[in-house]
């Protein structure tokens, strides 16, 4: 019996140990600096390792079996007699594919040409403040060091190219760029490239100077390829209480190049409060409601045997930009007693809010449009072509709901409306950078709106003919736009849906 029972137990662990999953890995490919292959591999199987990954993806490989381990000559057409560094999830790998057992979500990375020893490099920033006041004169230091650690090389990078924010700096042969000073209260990224290495971003992430207070997020990096990932962004939140309460929020999106909008909330003050707040975060903008409820009352609390005191009057402010329309709009409501707000804001293709606020304090609301590309010009102030100010003192009601740029609500045109919706599939369901999308469906539709006959049954019209009704109802729910992107049926007559029944036309 006690045999059997170690028998049963022995075939348990078997079953256990022989079980199979699905693990999905991403295979990215760096060849003389540049991405040559970046996809994910689903693999299925007791544990599977990295070589499982690579067999199982589409990538082309070269391996030389010797037994115990696997050499990867080449990978994506990438090797030298070295072969490609293999590195996991950012660090270099001290065993070979067949070796590491992937877990689900790990990124597999290989560096080369590796010719006759470590060849290929990575750069990172090896000096870089957090902080600069404006005007604060400051260098930053990019290294080179080879993927192969062994017999490998770390030394300073001369001729690489700095980007700060929207401006570039070119490294000498010690490394440091010339002195740089910022000047204005914003967050400017900092990234280095150089022909042959792999850019920082890659391994190290994308770090930001605060200069000053703070303020806009500049950055013109992207990263390699037209293809790359969009946050998609959902938050639910809601605060209530009494004492003392601060609350920010900033949410952006960027177009390729440049910031493309921004929304930023702040609450603080002492005393009751019950707040809501939805937000929607996509590529092609940012979607805010808002419901606000506070109460002045000076607030006490006690810590360590002190008595603190809090007799700050509640602030409410909301901050919109949309660069690309060049309009701005903001909201502050200050040394409040008393404030109950419903809000509600769209910031796509400009600026859309509607809002209702009951208080007693002060309140400032101001919007302007500015010349187009005036965001963008940071070392010159462009004054506003159109601007908005109002300021209320006292005990009001008001409300107020509107559409920026001003006078931007006017009808829009066959080309403009065309646009808008392939860019939101575009980036939303394609995965596309704005700049790319921005192309694309600028090509696009300008050849589809010369003819002003098809605008009356424009609906999302893909390549196909027949359009949106042509689509299958997955592609209509909004979830997928394949049909848009997929131009094969223009070579042949597609079938068009007439009622039930389908015909054919040119």
């Amino acid at each position: 019996m006690k045999h059997l029972a170690l028998a049963l137990f022995c075939v348990f662990l078997l079953t256990l140990t022989t079980a199979s999953a699905e693990v999905t890995v991403q295979i990215t490919v760096f060849c003389n600096g540049c991405v040559v292959y970046d996809n994910a591999v689903t693999v299925t199987g007791s544990n599977p390792t990295a070589w499982d990954a690579i067999k199982a993806s589409d990538v082309g490989y070269v391996p030389t079996n010797y037994g115990d381990w696997i050499f990867i000559n080449s990978i994506a057409g990438c090797g030298g007699s070295w072969g490609p560094a293999f590195y996991v999830n950012g660090a270099e790998s001290d065993v070979g594919v067949n070796s590491y057992y992937i877990d689900d979500g790990d990124h597999l990375q290989f560096i080369g040409p590796n010719n006759g020893g470590p060849t290929a490099g990575i750069l990172y920033l090896a000096e870089v403040p957090d902080v600069v006041t404006k005007g604060e004169g400051f260098r930053v230091k990019v290294m080179e060091k080879s993927a192969y650690s062994y017999g490998g090389y770390d030394r300073p990078s001369a001729g690489a190219t700095v980007t700060i924010g929207n401006e570039t700096f070119d490294t000498g042969s010690n490394g440091y760029t010339e002195e740089i000073t910022l000047e204005y209260d914003a967050y400017y990224c900092v990234a280095a490239e150089k022909g042959g290495y792999v850019a920082t971003y890659h391994f190290y992430g994308l770090p930001y100077i605060q200069c000053g207070a703070g303020g806009p997020y500049i950055c013109s990096v992207t990263g390699e390829g037209a293809k790359r990932g969009n946050i998609k962004y959902d938050e639910a939140s809601s605060i209530s209480g009494e004492g003392f309460c601060s609350c920010r929020s900033y949410f952006e999106n960027y177009g390729g190049k440049y910031p493309a909008r921004s929304t930023k909330v702040y609450q603080k003050g002492s005393g009751s409060y019950d707040a809501e707040k939805i937000v929607k975060q996509r590529p092609s903008g940012i979607d805010l409601s808002e419901s606000t409820e506070m109460k002045y009352n000076p607030t006490t609390v006690k810590a360590y045997n002190r008595v603190l005191s809090y007799k700050s009057n509640y602030e409410d402010s909301t901050y919109q930009k949309n660069y690309r329309e060049a309009t701005e709009s903001s909201e502050r409501y200050r040394q409040l007693d008393f404030l109950k707000k419903m809000s509600y804001y769209n910031n796509t293709r400009g600026i859309n809010y509607s809002f209702t606020a009951d208080f007693q304090g002060i309140a400032e609301l101001s919007a302007r449009t500015l010349e187009d590309e005036a965001f963008l010009d940071w070392k010159e102030k462009a004054q506003p072509k159109e601007e908005s100010i109002e300021t209320y003192i006292g005990n009001f009601l008001i409300s107020r709901r509107g559409f920026l740029p001003m006078g931007g609500n006017d009808e829009t045109d066959c080309e403009e409306e065309c646009k808008w919706n392939c860019k939101k599939h575009c980036m939303e369901d394609e995965g596309y950078s704005e700049d790319y999308c921005e192309d694309y469906c600028g090509e696009y539709c300008e050849d589809y709106c010369e003819n002003e006959s098809t605008y009356e049954d424009y609906e999302l019209l893909p390549c196909c003919s027949g359009g949106w009704f042509n689509m299958t109802k997955a592609d209509q729910t909004g979830h997928s736009a394949k049909g848009i992107f997929d131009c094969s049926c223009k070579n042949t007559a597609a079938p068009v849906l007439i009622g039930k029944k389908a015909s054919s036309k040119a």
